[in-house]
């Protein structure tokens, strides 16, 4: 089998090399195919991303005659040749963040390892591959993303007694989408304020989420938050009692209902009771009871005892008198 592959064992300069694998229209077989992802590829804000890239191989492999070239549109990602790195020739936003599987290599592996990935690194980045087998390059894309951390609640009170809830979450990418639920069932998002924020240096952004409500609510709020990059959903639950003791809406009719039977069942007995003593007072407002008499015959004793009281003392001033008298007669004699 005759296969048409690139000649570099002429070809000293590795500048020289490098253009090879830029020009266009690179004679191939179909024999010779190089694998990169057939969709696009979702990396992780801060994190490492694999971008994949194989091609076939036949024997036993040569490093020397092979070139790997990793691009981002026009910027040199990664390049490897005369069996090795050349960080020389890559881009300085790419400088010690990039690595390929050199124990792989002889299997057909060209992957490349990008560490902490940023949002600049989202674009089309093409996979350059040339052995004694042939070459070819492949393009696929890449995107960005952030998780964003916990949402943070903050619960004030404001003047007018109103509840406001303020949810907050910083670090995120792209702009996320919110939801608010009253009792997981009626949305409320048009109720609520919020603000986005992009950072100037990491372009992630912040997210405030307001809602107000009031004071007297008793009911659970549900604040949602979707990544949809990530699937990544947020769905966090906030119940709400008032101070009348944290009774629903069914709870509070029901309440009222029983307090209203109680009310009546107590007047049906009291009403009665009423009018029992009303007559009784008027019973004896007719008959005087007999301790009045008691009490007359009891004054008539209090005066009788007076009296005597009063005849007692009297008596016994009479006969002083009557000395006294006496005395004075002897006297006028």
């Amino acid at each position: 089998m005759r296969v048409n592959a690139w000649r570099t064992s002429g070809l000293t300069s590795p500048r020289a090399l490098l253009l090879l694998l830029l020009l266009d229209g690179v004679a191939c077989y179909s024999e010779f195919e190089i694998s990169v992802p057939t969709r696009v590829q979702m990396g992780v804000y801060g994190e490492s991303v694999l971008l994949s890239c194989t091609f076939p191989v036949s024997g036993s492999w040569e490093s020397d005659s092979s070139v790997i070239t990793w691009q981002r549109h026009l910027e040199v990602v990664h390049s490897f040749f005369h069996g090795r790195d050349h960080p020389e020739y890559q881009s300085a936003r790419y400088a010690g963040r990039t690595s390929l599987f050199h124990q792989e290599m002889k299997n057909g592996n060209a992957s490349l390892r990008l560490d902490r990935t940023t949002l600049e690194d989202a674009g089309e980045y093409t996979c350059s591959i040339s052995t004694k087998l042939g070459s070819q390059r492949k393009s696929f894309s890449l995107k960005v993303a952030a998780f964003y951390p916990e949402p943070r609640l903050h619960i004030s009170v404001l003047n007018d007694g109103h509840l406001e809830v303020l949810v907050t979450s910083e670090g995120g990418y792209p702009s996320p989408s919110l939801q608010w639920l009253v009792g997981n069932e009626t949305d409320i998002t048009n109720n609520t304020h919020t603000q986005l924020m992009q950072d100037q240096h990491t372009h992630l952004y912040s997210v405030n989420s307001k809602l107000n409500l009031s004071g007297s609510i008793n009911s659970s709020i549900t604040f949602i938050m979707k990544n949809p990059e990530l699937g990544q959903e947020m769905r966090r639950n906030i119940d709400f009692f008032s101070e009348t003791g944290g009774f629903d809406q069914r709870e509070q009719q029901a309440l009222i209902i029983g307090l209203s039977i109680v009310g009546v069942a107590l007047l049906v007995v009291i009403i009665p009771v009423i009018l029992l003593l009303r007559r009784y007072m008027k019973q004896n407002s007719r008959n005087p009871p007999e301790t009045h008499v008691e009490s007359g015959a009891t004054s008539n004793h209090q005066n009788r005892a007076d009296n005597s009281s009063t005849d007692k003392a009297e008596s016994s001033i009479e006969p002083l008198l009557k000395k006294d008298l006496t005395r004075d007669d002897r006297l006028e004699r």
